[in-house]
């Protein structure tokens, strides 16, 4: 478990671009500029990714994942299956909340039963397609649980490496609300001192463990990694991810309710082009949503050229001869660029689109937890919860269950729902396999969004830090220790 591992006697996480290695905080002070907050500490109730970076150093989950992607002990000493639906985890002893409580079984079973309580997939959490697989977490002693999946469930440990746990009594004590904003409270290895919305997050050392005070930039803009990498006090360490970057097309409305506009948008877009121009050749352009690193990816479905005569007849063969006008949606702020170059060669093709940027953290909500209109397409990029599982994009982005994120609005394709089901409920990987590969030529044929690329993650590091970037996007901050 991480709580050995040196620490930081204070980390400040700001909310955005500070110069990297200028060492403005102290020598016991590591900062973090991201480019935006989530609008929430409480880790069960948003799943945005630099959300998620302070969640995982400020919460445990029951299962962590080495720098080589292999499953370790966190707040689980370990694990193993009693069947096809029955898991048992033994819990680690005498560890303390930021209060001082003592986790427990009833912690972590309560943790998943806000999640999963009745009408949730209705209600505010946006993780219960995550883990709704799992019917029942008992408590069999002090140190012993079960879960216990309605079918097989072979992404259970997958989701167990982000699901913090959190404590019960302290939340009916403070507040759902409170709990959120002022007072997060975990096992992690740093614990909340301040929280200024859009300005910066502080958190201090559980541990207090002392190391150097370093400065780290995630998502490094391509026309900055010259200067960073030439520069005496800074570097770079980037890695391939899972991310994925999409344009999620509205297949419930025109124009995009015909597949010819939808295959018509995939045609207009020259990935290679953003790849080399825009992201310093750092990704990888993909056939569909699913990502060469995960579990199912099938490398045979062609990725789609860029063809914008073929774009253009299309577009004609879907009733639009002369162009149409569409609507394009983002919360990603620190890819307006992208969003926008994507926007001009859609107008270039006779898809004439207006963008407009949603506020990254309310707005963005709002859109997920109600009906999804008010837009024709949206881009945005997905990145598993860093779960290497073809499942983890594809049942968020085209499921349309009430418990999924956009396929509950956007997506329309017979007998998807079907395939993803199956692909999830079935201990045997080779079928798995089979049914993800069918998956991907459906979607690459039915379009239901402009399958872009893949992203490296990254960094732009102090040269008095050694950090590397991982393959799992995470942020594990306590692994950071000062360059002697």
């Amino acid at each position: 478990m991480k709580r050995w591992l040196p620490g930081l006697t204070a980390l400040i996480i700001v909310a955005f671009l500070a110069p990297v290695g200028a060492g403005a905080q102290g020598k016991d002070t590591i900062t973090v500029a991201l480019p935006s907050h989530a609008p929430t500490l409480d880790p069960h109730m948003h799943f945005e990714r630099v959300g998620i970076l302070v969640n995982i150093n400020m919460f445990d989950s029951l299962l962590h994942r080495s720098a080589k992607l292999e499953f370790e002990p966190s707040l689980a000493t370990s694990w193993r299956a009693l069947n096809d639906t029955t898991w048992e985890f033994k819990l680690r002893k005498g560890v303390k909340f930021h209060d001082g409580s003592t986790m427990t079984a009833e912690d972590v079973k309560y943790s998943f039963d806000r999640v999963l309580e009745p009408g949730q997939e209705k209600k505010k959490s946006p993780q219960y397609g995550n883990v709704r697989a799992i019917k029942e977490v008992k408590i069999v002693n002090a140190d012993t649980i079960h879960l216990i999946t309605d079918k097989p469930f072979p992404l259970l440990l997958e989701r167990l490496v982000f699901f913090p746990i959190v404590p019960k009594k302290y939340i009916e004590k403070v507040g759902e609300e409170a709990f959120g904003s002022t007072a997060a409270v975990g096992t992690g290895p740093w614990k909340l001192v301040e929280w200024k919305r859009d300005q910066h997050i502080r958190l201090e050392a559980f541990d207090q463990l002392k190391t150097g005070g370093v400065d780290i930039i995630r998502n490094v803009n391509a026309d900055l990694l010259p200067d960073l990498k030439s520069h005496p006090q800074t570097r770079i360490s980037t890695t391939p991810i899972l991310r994925v970057h999409y344009i999620s097309l509205d297949m419930r409305s025109a124009p995009f309710d015909k597949k010819a506009a939808r295959q018509a948008a995939n045609y207009a877009i020259d990935k290679q082009a953003m790849l080399q121009k825009m992201m310093a050749g750092l990704g990888k352009q993909v056939a569909t949503v699913v990502q060469p690193a995960a579990f199912g990816f099938d490398a045979s479905v062609p990725v789609y050229p860029y063809d914008p005569k073929k774009a253009k007849e299309l577009l004609a063969q879907a009733g639009y001869p002369n162009g149409v006008d569409i609507t394009m949606y983002s919360s990603l702020v620190d890819w307006r660029p992208h969003f926008e170059a994507l926007a001009q060669m859609l107008t270039e093709a006779g898809i004439r689109t207006t963008v407009k940027m949603w506020d990254p953290g309310p707005a963005w909500n709002k859109f997920f937890q109600t009906e999804g209109k008010a837009t024709q397409a949206q881009y945005g990029s997905w990145g598993n919860y860093s779960v290497f599982d073809a499942d983890a994009v594809l049942h968020p982005l085209y499921h349309t269950e009430p418990g999924g994120w956009i396929g509950k609005h956007y997506a329309r394709v017979e007998g998807l729902d079907r395939l993803i089901d199956e692909g999830r409920s079935t201990l045997d990987q080779s079928k798995r396999k089979r049914v993800y590969a069918e998956i991907q030529r459906m979607i690459r044929e039915e379009a239901p969004s402009i399958f872009l690329y893949t992203q490296n993650d990254t960094l732009g590091i102090s040269k008095k830090v050694a950090y590397e970037a991982r393959p799992d996007e995470w942020l594990w901050l306590f692994a950071a220790k000062p360059v002697n």
